[in-house]
């Protein structure tokens, strides 16, 4: 696997909050991980200690994980009770291993919409985190779908090819981590391998992330591309991947 540059070099107290309820050895476990993307903790192993912590977050909390071995008696009365109670409303994450179907559709009535099944890797932490911040948000409207993916692909710029790692997809575009960015404006070609074929495409950089001018602290060193030329075929591959993946992230 192709080496992805978390960046954690961004001030703690100026981190987005997450609220993780669950047991304590779970809590440390995620917190972890999401302080190496670019997040903080705030764990809470029962509804009461949630809503101690949502009450003091500044900026409110936007984003909950709730995961499988939280304990709880009845999960979904839970979240039903913080939403009633809490400052703010929160959008919930489902982590670890997979509900009973019961138990999913419980926890979408009472309004958990994402989801983050074990096994699952960083870059799958960051994306659904980062998708639950901002849905239904004004600031990052999206007229796409795009997915999470490890996929490596061949970038081709004037200064030859290398590896990239796809870290997100969508038929427009993709997040491309790789220690050495194009700049800003440069043309490239993608080859990217998909289930069913290999696709090629044409992109170009609309943004960058680069070590001493991070835009994102919490996204991979990389950049941004926009597809310039996508064929009929490739299309039609994109969308039959992004439509597949993407039904692994929602409740």
């Amino acid at each position: 696997m192709a080496e992805i540059t978390s960046v954690s070099g961004t001030d703690t107290a100026a981190r987005q909050q997450v609220l993780i309820l669950g047991p304590a050895e779970r809590v440390r476990f995620l917190a972890g991980h999401l302080l190496l993307l670019g997040y903080r903790a705030a764990g809470a192993k029962d509804v009461a200690a949630a809503l101690r912590m949502l009450a003091l977050a500044s900026p409110p909390i936007r984003v909950g994980l709730l995961a499988s071995d939280h304990g709880l008696p009845d999960a979904a009365e839970a979240l039903r009770e913080i939403a009633t109670l809490a400052p703010k409303p929160l959008q919930w994450i489902a982590i670890g291993q997979r509900p009973e179907a019961s138990e999913i559709e419980s926890l979408r009535g009472a309004g958990a919409r994402f989801a983050l099944f074990d096994p699952f890797g960083d870059e799958e932490l960051r994306f659904v985190v980062s998708e639950a911040h901002h849905a239904g948000s004004p600031e990052r409207l999206r007229i796409e779908q795009r997915v999470p993916t490890l996929i490596r692909a061949r970038v081709t710029t004037k200064t030859g090819e290398r590896v990239a790692v796809v870290c997100n997809l969508s038929t427009l575009g993709a997040y491309l981590a790789t220690p050495r960015p194009a700049m800003r404006g440069g043309t490239l070609q993608i080859r990217l391998p998909l289930e069913d074929a290999e696709v090629e495409l044409q992109g170009l950089v609309m943004w960058n992330n680069v070590p001493g001018n991070l835009r994102r602290p919490n996204v991979a060193v990389g950049m941004g591309i926009r597809f310039t030329e996508v064929s009929g075929d490739a299309s039609v591959a994109l969308e039959r991947f992004i439509a597949e993946r993407a039904k692994a992230y929602r409740l």
